[in-house]
């Protein structure tokens, strides 16, 4: 019942915080549900059929445990189906394994994950990949779908899919994560710390005709607003028909966004064969301030008063860190724990925008269904119309408990759906939904 009450607290007082600068009302509920179960998956050539991959992360907390002596055990299965035509399954795989942690305090860490991946043969086509995850602890269940595509790669000159990575310190050359003589851990999120500066990527060259010679694999990031912003050739020499190759990028000074790595091969300026892959990257709050303390201040504008932000504008440099914690500190529902779960809900609100709704010219977080999305969280239902005779796509987007429903159109047909009034979602005074 104490758990129950303050997680009741909680909630009242995030609600309260985000929607006070909207519209002046309290929203009586929201969606605190975050995300921890992720996967990524690459397809390589392989003696027979192709190779998949399946790459999966999942949070401490997004686990069940049992005490086993002084150890924490939770049982967990992956279950990974591919379908082609007709739901027809033409592979598929199922393992149990356990993940063993030292402590309570671990097992509800949100910041500590496991990352391991399963392998399975595939045949070329295009596919439909469901993964489930089930804790036989709980069991609960979660599923993620993706859509794959499995080449027919020729293994005289090719490039196999791209395959983010990240340098971790103490994994073992003998790790399954051991690749291409180094070793690396699959960011399966595909967003990278700006911190790190650096962009891992794992890939194969196919090169059965270029034995005994070299070639040239050309590396090149793409902002998604500004076009390519670095490139850099790399001179492979060929030893062996397959060649595994690790590299990591310098990407010190970008700034956080879309990117996409583009990747090609090359023999006497003949190109052999081409792949590309996008990925995210972001920066540390503490990297943020530093860096862009103007646009760190800018995302706070659906909650920050006019009388704050100027205050917060005006703090010396050396004093902006500080400042920007202070007012965070005064948002907090829950002042004597360390979390500050307003500011975490507000965040993942901000990185949902930028995944789900940013367009060629807005970043999500300043779209209007961001915008929308941050001030009242998830919908509880959406309705999508894409194509109608004689009306632009549009959208609805309905939130029972508040009593309030948004209508969306996509006016330019570029994605950027604009909102349309009543734009405080309050249907009552017009009397209908619809233009």
């Amino acid at each position: 019942m104490l758990i129950f009450s303050r997680l009741a607290l909680v909630a009242t007082a995030i609600l309260c915080l985000l929607t006070a600068k909207s519209y002046g009302e309290e929203v009586e509920d929201i969606n605190l549900v975050r995300s921890k179960f992720f996967i990524d998956h690459a397809v390589y050539a392989d003696s027979n059929e192709n190779r998949l991959e399946v790459y999966y992360k999942i949070f401490n907390d997004g686990l069940h445990y049992v005490k086993k002596g002084d150890k924490y055990v939770a049982n967990y299965e992956i279950s990974i189906i591919v379908s082609g035509d007709k739901d027809k399954q033409v592979t598929g795989r199922s393992v149990e394994r356990n993940y063993v942690l030292d402590s309570y305090e671990l097992t509800r860490s949100d910041v500590g994950f496991l990352i391991n991946k399963v392998t399975m043969p595939l045949p070329t086509g295009e596919f439909e990949m469901k993964c489930k995850l089930i804790d036989h602890n709980s069991n609960e269940a979660s599923s993620i779908e993706a859509k794959i595509k499995s080449p027919v790669y020729r293994k005289g000159g090719d490039l196999s899919e791209i395959h983010f990575v990240q340098e971790v310190p103490g994994v073992e050359s003998s790790s399954q994560f051991s690749k291409g003589g180094m070793a690396a851990v699959p960011s399966v999120e595909r967003t990278l710390d700006g911190e790190l500066q650096k962009l891992g990527f794992y890939c194969e060259l196919y090169l059965a005709d270029y034995v005994g010679k070299e070639i040239n694999l050309i590396t090149g990031v793409k902002s998604k607003r500004s076009g390519t912003v670095t490139e850099k050739t790399i001179p492979v020499t060929v030893d062996s028909s397959v060649v595994s190759t690790t590299q990591f990028l310098d990407v010190s000074g970008l700034v956080p966004g879309e990117f996409t790595l583009e990747l090609a091969i090359e023999s006497e300026n003949k190109q052999l064969s081409k792949r590309e892959a996008k990925f995210m990257l972001k920066w540390s709050m503490e990297s943020l301030i530093k860096n862009d303390f103007e646009y760190a201040v800018e995302q706070l504008k659906y909650i920050i008063a006019k009388e704050d932000k100027q205050a917060l504008m005006a703090a010396p440099e050396p004093e902006r860190t500080a400042a920007f914690e202070a007012w965070w500190k005064k948002k907090d529902p829950t002042p004597t724990t360390t979390e500050n779960e307003f500011r975490e809900e507000y965040y993942r609100r901000i990185r949902y925008t930028e995944q789900y709704y940013s367009t060629i010219n807005r970043e999500g977080w300043l779209t209007d269904r961001g915008s929308i999305y941050i001030r009242w969280g998830e919908p509880d239902q959406i309705d999508r119309y894409p194509f109608e005779l004689g009306r632009k796509p549009y959208q609805i987007w309905y939130y029972y408990s508040q009593r309030r429903q948004f209508y969306f159109v996509d006016d330019r047909g570029d994605g950027d759906f604009q909102l349309q009034y009543p734009y405080d979602g309050d249907w009552r005074s017009r009397g209908s939904m619809g233009p």
